[in-house]
């Protein structure tokens, strides 16, 4: 799979790659400030590119995890790839009212196919999230 010339970066808690159809999805994640967001759950600031092209820009995407579990763990990476798989039918309508029309394509075309892989990496054959090791 070719990485676009994305390296692993220590500003990032991580990094993943999505090759879908359309081609190449990176999906950056971010500390966000917990604190001032929610006092019980770490904030996770999300960007996301195709083929490099910037589809949500840093913060626009955000998600939280509890702080008994690890920023970047197994559970944060599933619920990173699951808030980027949100597509038209997912969840109520609004929370599409602010997405452009780029990014709605987005969702509506590699949606699917990043939810199959969320669940192939990170899921057991029931579809919950694999205990951390």
């Amino acid at each position: 799979m070719k990485k676009l010339g994305y390296r692993n970066d220590p500003k990032y808690l991580f990094t993943l790659h999505v090759d879908t159809a359309d081609g190449i999805v990176v999906i950056r994640a971010f500390e966000g400030d917990h604190v001032a967001w929610n006092p019980t759950h770490h904030r996770i600031d999300v960007e996301v590119r195709l083929n490099g092209r910037e589809i949500f820009k840093r913060g626009q995407l955000y998600c939280g995890i509890p702080q008994c579990h690890s920023i970047d763990g197994i559970h944060a990476k599933e619920n990173v790839m699951c808030l980027v798989s949100m597509k038209p039918g997912d969840t109520d309508p609004s929370y599409f009212d602010d997405y452009t029309s780029e990014q709605l394509m987005f969702a509506r075309r590699v949606g699917e196919e990043i939810s199959l892989r969320r669940e192939m990496r990170y899921c057991d054959r029931n579809g919950n999230v694999r205990k951390e090791k």
